[in-house]
């Protein structure tokens, strides 16, 4: 199988698949020899493993690969326009012809996203702190890679702007997570029964919100 190795002074052998690639965190000094034989001893973990990052992106195939636009949980065409500006009108995203590489049209999506997320998120993280009695100290997006939201220890929370691709219901469970953490700054049982009663569902939310996981790496 293709790996990527990556040798440091660390002791332990360890394998991940990360967007569908494998890679191996390896001791300086260990031999390839010691390693496949650690990666075929994987085999079945590091299978299924890619073969659930693939589902993942199968299912999402039209957003990656630019043909479509994920908003609110609905896929939605791009469609040529000569407008100015990028906009949703409907259930189409209307993009400028102007713009006229992957990257430009990326640049331009991720804007009117982080446009409509600032107002959106804002207000959600609002109603829902006034409704669970969660107060915070302050809000912004972030555009982290690996993250949908986080909160410091000053209370200040953070969600990503690409939540606004995705339905309510996780929109609602990223905000309630952050919201538990004014409350504990950890994942103990106790953040985690606050969630609960809060979101009696979340188990099943927080499973599907992983299948959106390669949405963190898009409009880059």
């Amino acid at each position: 199988m293709e790996y990527r190795l990556q040798r440091s002074s660390r002791k332990t052998l360890a394998v991940c698949v990360s967007e569908g690639e494998i890679i191996v965190k390896a001791p300086n000094r260990m031999s390839i020899a010691h390693i496949e034989q650690f990666l075929a001893d994987k085999a079945l973990w590091i299978a299924k493993k890619v073969s659930e990052y693939n589902a993942k992106t199968a299912a999402l195939a039209p957003v990656t690969n630019g043909t479509s636009a994920l908003y609110h949980g609905m896929l939605l065409p791009i469609v040529p326009t000569t407008t100015a500006k990028a906009c949703i009108n409907g259930n189409v995203l209307y993009l400028p012809v102007k713009y006229d590489t992957q990257e430009k049209r990326d640049r331009a999506i991720a804007n009117l996203y982080k446009k409509l997320a600032q107002s959106e998120l804002a207000d959600r993280l609002y109603k829902i702190s006034a409704s669970t009695r969660l107060s915070y100290s302050g809000f912004a997006l972030t555009n982290a890679r690996t993250q949908w939201g986080n909160c410091d220890g000053k209370c200040s929370i953070r969600l990503n702007w690409r939540l606004v691709m995705l339905d309510d219901e996780i929109v609602t469970y990223v905000i309630v997570h952050e919201l538990c953490h004014t409350a504990f700054h950890d994942h103990s049982s106790q953040f985690w029964a606050l969630v609960g009663r809060i979101m009696p569902n979340y188990k099943a939310v927080k499973k599907r919100l992983k299948s959106f996981s390669v949405l963190t790496t898009m409009y880059r």
